[in-house]
């Protein structure tokens, strides 16, 4: 048996496959262990959406790489760039021991085996290009439940895989397939496991949240939310990755009038020029989305709203990206995220026409996120003198502050709070804070205990 260390690249989504990946080696007999260099196997479990992420693994990869001189025994690639790109990756990085596709992950625990003791049969693992398959995903994870890394008292809890959007910038559908709903009994079994845990948030992720149910015969998004809400020991739950089409007044609604899930809205509006919309494959426009942002403030103007926009998409103006920098300014967001275009092989905007050059594509995005900066930073203002329930998370022993979130923060992607307490908390646990003050787009604190 061996040591082995999980390093995680890219979204959410990833996180998951990783404890579950950990939690089959772990079964097999396997030590999982924090630090890299003190193991000796290293799965590496990347992530393929964009150039800069598959630079990101090619980069982590060579410095792990220098770990062999130490004792390393085996370096092992998982996850969406394996599934899209092995063959070259085989070429390009020899430091790896071996890449394994998502229909090899059954039987990640023999390829640890192999890597650790010097004997491995095969260095491309699975049938690269195969699509994530959530159902022997499930099973898997019923045998052999998926191990936490760290314990945060929050989790995330994938509900699907795969997205039918087809959106033309994303290459999510090359890699992780059609859209696919887990079994209502699937989900809740495993929101349960998470809650007996110690969890009292979690964070429901996938490509296309507001599609759940709709491919199965089980319900729609909202009787997912019902179900779930009746978990006793939950306490708070949050919605990620909400495609505006799907956020229909009943979805609002039932967020906001919800005493379990937070009033928190991630909406992945990429654009707002109507145009641009149309090229990327989407519904929508400027004043679509003023509405949807007007409804959800007049029902609870402290509702948390996040969203991400691209900038440079092929056929994109001057005017097009001016309309999405007003809105940014305007619009009244708490979080908003900026990314500039990348041209995916094998997406449909790879080689539409009207590329926008790259450095026009990256003022463009500089521009924005600097309005970004702006408007988070004076919505964060208006807050202050209101009280929040803040999850605990941790206490800072040189500053003396303990640090949390509320509703408007989910973990990983937004700021925290950091605030004082004349008393010793616990983690996990919800406590009243008062907001006193801001630094940038992060708020600070008084227990109100």
């Amino acid at each position: 048996m061996s040591k082995v260390s999980i390093v995680t690249l890219g979204c959410p989504k990833n996180s998951i496959d990783s404890e579950g990946l950990g939690g089959m080696i772990a079964a097999a007999g396997n030590e999982l262990v924090e630090d890299p260099a003190l193991a000796e196997v290293v799965l590496v479990n990347t992530c393929g959406f964009i150039d800069p992420a598959r630079r990101e693994t090619v980069q982590e990869v060579l410095d792990l790489a220098e770990l062999k001189s130490d004792g390393l025994k085996g370096l092992i690639l998982t996850g969406c760039l394996v599934a899209r790109s092995a063959e070259e990756l085989d070429e390009s990085l020899p430091e790896v021991d071996a890449f394994v596709d998502f229909a090899a992950y059954p039987r990640i625990a023999d390829i640890v085996s192999q890597a650790g003791s010097g004997t491995l049969t095969e260095r491309i693992w699975g049938t690269p290009g195969t699509r994530f398959d959530p159902a022997y995903w499930d099973a898997t994870i019923a045998a052999s439940p998926r191990v936490r890394f760290g314990r945060a008292p929050w989790a995330y809890l994938k509900i699907a895989e795969g997205c039918d959007r087809g959106c033309a910038f994303c290459a999510i559908p090359l890699m992780r397939g059609k859209f696919r709903s887990r079994s209502l009994e699937t989900i809740e079994t495993e929101a349960r496991h998470l809650v007996a845990s110690g969890v009292t948030e979690l964070s429901l992720v996938s490509q296309d949240s507001v599609m759940w149910g709709r491919d199965t015969g089980e319900g729609g998004f909202v009787d997912l939310l019902d179900r779930l809400e009746e978990i006793e020991g939950l306490q708070r739950m949050r919605l990620m990755y909400l495609h505006p089409q799907g956020v229909t007044d009943e979805l609002i609604e039932k967020v906001i009038s919800s005493d379990v899930t937070a009033s928190y809205f991630d909406l992945s509006l990429q654009h707002v020029a109507r145009d641009v919309l149309r090229g990327m494959g989407r519904p929508g426009s400027r004043e679509r989305f003023d509405s949807m942002v007007s409804r959800i403030r007049e029902l609870d103007p402290l509702a948390a709203i996040r969203s991400t926009f691209i900038l440079g998409f092929p056929g994109e103006t001057d005017a097009h990206a001016d309309d999405v920098e007003d809105f940014v300014s305007t619009a009244d967001l708490d979080w908003v995220g900026v990314f500039t275009f990348s041209q995916e092989e094998g997406t449909r905007s790879f080689d539409m026409p009207d590329q926008v050059a790259p450095e026009v594509a990256r003022e463009r995005s500089e521009r924005v996120s600097r309005a970004a900066e702006e408007t988070m930073s004076r919505r964060a203002e208006s807050l202050v003198g209101n009280t929040f329930d803040v999850l605990v998370e941790r206490f800072d022993l040189r500053d003396a502050l303990w640090t949390g979130r509320s509703h408007r923060e989910a973990p990983e992607v937004d700021a925290e709070i950091t605030f004082s307490s004349e008393r010793s908390l616990r983690v996990g646990t919800f406590v009243p804070v008062r907001i006193t003050g801001t630094e940038g787009a992060d708020l600070k604190g008084e227990h109100q205990g």
